[in-house]
């Protein structure tokens, strides 16, 4: 791990010794007396100060130095230089391989969004069924025009993708949306025109695969009706399993997706001078230098890479990912990189290869003729330079370089700081200088901010783990790099910008706002707030930038913003003066007034000339104790409109503390519309107290005055019966006895329809009643007919009691248990009431082994004069279940039927519980 550079916001400052102090460290630094002509020299050599120690000993090393030129060139070039350059082409195709990775993750979670939505589970819903869903009503073909729509709204934004296509389980498709051609919008396929995709691999590979997953075609040409389509689309496409809710295989929803640009987008990102290769996982060409190689295997000649490259194929051999440098025919020099990019789990990854020549290889032959004998005569007389200045600098050098590599390794730093001359002040400054660079580096990275800095260039040299987090760039993959590229979408900052911003007047930078897609797709809200890094004599060394995640904060502010604009009440906003600060959508279309001529205008300017003397009591009244309430509890509130009009409004009043002082949220309701429905209301109740009145009145007419007249037909038409019986002919008995039986049956219409209004009109209150002790009473009364039958009659368990009219409710089970003894097939009537508690309320249930009807009439039997059987066969008005509904409407409650033919029907009614808490 290289040592830490140090921040330029605060170089360490290494202090100078004074002339005087070296002078006496010179006349202290031994007391050894000289000995011979070698020992002399060497402790004078050592008494030297370091600065003239280097300057000796780099003189003769410059000398050495100018001999091993050649050796040292060509070491550089050909050892250091090249492979650095073949990795710097590594990390340009991994910046390719994920910019692939993540294009393709984009595509998967918009074809995931698609497949879970609810037009699309609708549609399988009601295909499976033949019928329109329960929620909606829409039927099949109304499902899939909204399924179309939502295509064509994703095609028409995406313009890289070709279509969006529903198939079922069969291989035929079910919905295509294409992308319009010459600038046209998208379009929905008729049902002519779409395909059967049977024979196509992607369609069993997808339905045989799980549930959620997404399966991602091998790229290769378009086709259409099995032939390649002209000009050539490369295409991948994703599919996903669609599963019908019993969870049996439904079909797929997939997603074309034009590569073209994407793969255009990758050539344009490669460096001068390079060549870029995009292999497939069989090794054939998606992407070439030459266009006209590419998806042979599509176009009736098939070139695979291991056989056109044969030295890069080897040179790669079975490694996911690398690089090297190697010499080829065409290219004395070549840099190669490769990395596989994992695209889809079920098909083997892409391969993303490079190639760059390297034209300073052309010198490596002949500096290498020479590089022999120049090291031979440079490492001679290296050798005796060095060994004269070894001793005294090498020690003390060795001690600094280990102190150096324990502080770049975190471990406790030893240096010399107790040595004289330079090196031990160097040894106290740098230890200084280390205490210092850690504590900032702990600063910077326990920071929750992300923290970066870039030198003036605007290459990143800086990263800490918030930024990490922040960005989802690792610091490896941040460093070295500008820092536009890394932080923000292209073209959001302008590092040079910045630059210029802090060497003008004030020299200050403002904060910046951006929005960056995270990997996931979502789009997150970063603040950056830069700042210039200056050298002690004012130089401006590079940028300090602090990054913050303000995602949550917008959304907030956001929400809010759009909450009180669109509030369906009225917002104004106002001072403790009672001056408008804030008014909302709804103000505006209240009062007539644009905001603009509102907002610093006195609240008084809303307020009806009547209230304008007493506004401001009330305004300094409500801000001594100043709480959430209605306005005008005891009174009605009124506003002025622009014109003048005056309204009735309610107005509720929530004060707002805030650093200024106390603001007031007034919420105003427009009641005009409310007090006009209330008119019309009052005035509908007494149209309807009116129309129930003359209903009473009907019902007593029709109880006395009409069955007047047809008691005496009947009466009469008996007498004649009984008394010409047998005397006139047989049409004529037969004429009477159609009289007689049309009179009775008038009779017990009206008395039916009496009984029918008589409900709807009498509206009691309900009260605790045993609903027991009704059914016994029911049974008791209708024992004749029982008999009669030969009826089983079976009680399961009822509730002791429920809330109910008693009368109504005895009606209500004489006549369900009337029709289930009507009704009765060749068997004996057999007959069961029960409940059970369910949820709020008890369902009552009455099942009989009648001779039933079918389900589609579970709706017409509760119709006034419904029957669904003959006259003559089975007597009765058609009222009788209409009577049984209205009773149950009337307690609140709903009734319904389940029957079939031949198996009985089961009537079912609910009523509510009794309040044990408040009874």
């Amino acid at each position: 791990m290289m040592f830490p550079t140090a921040n330029p916001a605060t170089p360490a400052f290494v202090p100078r010794p004074s002339a005087e102090r070296l002078g006496k460290r010179a006349q202290t630094g031994s007391s050894r007396p000289p000995g011979g002509s070698g020992h002399g020299l060497l402790h004078m050599f050592r008494s030297l100060t370091i600065t003239t120690q280097l300057l000796i000993a780099m003189v003769g090393l410059v000398l050495v130095a100018s001999a091993s030129v050649g050796f040292s060139v060509y070491w550089t070039v050909e050892r250091a230089i090249l492979p650095l350059v073949a990795q710097r082409l590594e990390g340009d195709a991994r910046r390719l391989a994920n910019q692939l990775i993540s294009k393709t993750g984009t595509y998967q979670a918009d074809l995931k969004a698609q497949a879970i939505s609810q037009p699309l589970a609708k549609f399988v819903e009601t295909m499976r069924s033949g019928s329109p869903d329960r929620a909606y009503g829409w039927t099949m073909a109304e499902w899939k025009y909204a399924i179309e729509q939502q295509f064509i709204t994703e095609l028409a934004v995406k313009p890289d993708y070709l279509q969006l296509r529903v198939i079922g389980a069969d291989g035929r498709e079910l919905i295509r949306v294409d992308k319009g051609e010459a600038g046209l919008p998208p379009s929905a396929v008729p049902a002519a025109g779409l395909q059967d995709k049977s024979h196509r691999p992607y369609i069993p590979a997808t339905l045989s695969t799980e549930s959620g997953s997404i399966y991602v075609s091998a790229i290769d040409l378009n086709r259409e009706f099995g032939a390649v389509e002209e000009p050539f689309v490369p295409t991948v496409r994703f599919a996903m399993p669609i599963d019908a809710a019993d969870g049996s295989r439904f079909g797929l929803v997939i997603l074309n997706v034009d590569m073209r640009e994407s793969f255009d987008a990758l050539r344009r990102a490669v460096p001068p001078a390079s060549d870029l290769y995009i292999i497939n996982g069989e090794g054939d060409y998606l992407v070439h230098p030459d266009r006209s190689l590419e998806f042979g295997f599509d176009r009736g000649e098939r070139i695979l890479f291991s056989q056109d490259q044969p030295n890069l194929a080897a040179a790669i051999g079975e490694e996911a990912s690398g690089s090297t440098t190697m010499e080829t025919d065409e290219t004395p020099f070549l840099a190669l990189a490769w990395v596989e990019a994992e695209v889809s789990r079920n098909l083997p990854p892409l391969s993303i290869i490079m190639t760059r020549p390297l034209q300073l290889s052309v010198v490596a032959p002949q500096v290498r003729e020479t590089a022999g004998l120049v090291a031979l005569i440079a490492a001679a007389l290296a050798s005796i330079a060095v060994a004269l200045a070894a001793r005294a600098i090498v020690r003390p050098i060795v001690a600094m370089t280990a102190g150096v590599a324990d502080a770049s390794a975190g471990r406790p730093v030893n240096l010399p700081t107790d040595r004289g001359g330079e090196i031990g002040v160097l040894a106290r400054a740098l230890t200084d200088y280390i205490e210092r660079e850690r504590f900032d580096t702990a600063i910077v990275n326990s920071s929750n901010d992300a923290i970066l800095t870039t030198d003036r260039d605007g290459i990143i040299v800086r990263w800490n783990p918030a930024a990490t987090l922040l960005f989802e760039v690792a610091e490896a993959n941040a460093a070295g790099r500008k820092v536009e590229d890394v932080i923000a979408p292209p073209g959001a900052v302008e590092v040079e910008s910045w630059f210029k911003s802090a060497t003008g007047p004030g020299g200050t930078l403002g904060a910046v706002e951006i929005s960056r897609e995270r990997r996931d797709g979502s789009l997150s809200d970063i603040a950056l707030r830069p700042s210039p890094v200056r050298a002690p004599d004012g130089s401006i060394l590079g940028l300090s930038i602090i990054a913050r995640d303000v995602t949550a904060s917008r959304e907030a502010q956001e929400m809010f913003r759009l909450s009180v604009e669109y509030s369906p009440a009225g917002n104004v906003l106002v001072d403790a003066s009672g001056t408008i600060i804030l008014v909302n959508a709804q103000t505006e279309a209240v009062f007539g007034y644009p905001r603009d001529e509102l907002i610093g205008q006195p609240v008084d300017k809303l307020l009806p000339p009547a209230a304008l003397g007493q506004h401001a009591t009330f305004m300094a009244d409500y801000l001594k104790s100043p709480s959430r309430r209605a306005m005008g509890n005891e009174r009605d509130v009124f506003g002025r409109r622009k014109t003048g009009e005056i309204v009735p409004i309610e107005v509720g009043l929530t004060p707002v503390p805030t650093r200024n002082g106390m603001l007031v949220l007034a919420a105003i309701v427009d009641q005009s519309a409310a007090r006009k429905a209330q008119r019309d209301l009052k005035a509908r109740s007494d149209e309807l107290e009116r129309s129930n009145k003359d209903l009473m009145q009907f019902a007593y007419v029709a109880s006395h005055d009409l069955q007047e007249p047809l008691r005496m037909v009947a009466s009469f038409t008996q007498l004649l019966a009984d008394r010409y019986q047998g005397q006139l002919d047989e049409r004529a008995d037969k004429y009477i006895h159609f009289a007689v039986d049309g009179a009775k049956r008038m009779q017990s219409l009206i008395n039916d329809l009496l009984d029918y209004s008589r409900v709807g009109a009498t509206a009691r209150e309900l009260e605790p009643v045993d609903i027991a002790d009704i059914w016994t009473r029911v049974v008791r009364v209708s024992a004749k007919t029982i008999q009669s039958t030969e009826a089983v009659i079976e009680t399961g368990d009822l509730p002791d009691r429920v809330l109910g009219d008693s009368e109504h409710l005895s009606r209500l089970l004489q006549n369900l248990l009337s029709n289930a003894l009507k009704f009765r097939s060749e068997a004996p009537p057999h007959v069961t009431f029960g409940a059970e508690r369910t949820g709020e309320t008890w369902t009552f249930t009455m099942t009989d082994n009648g001779i039933g009807f079918e389900a589609r009439d579970g709706t017409r039997v509760f119709e006034m004069f419904q029957r669904l059987n003959d006259r003559g066969r089975y007597e009765g008005t058609g009222l009788g279940l209409a009577i049984a509904k209205r009773i149950v409407d009337q307690h609140g409650g709903r009734i319904w039927v389940d029957s079939k033919p031949g198996h009985g029907s089961a009537f079912h009614f609910t009523l509510s519980p009794v309040d044990e808490t408040s009874a």
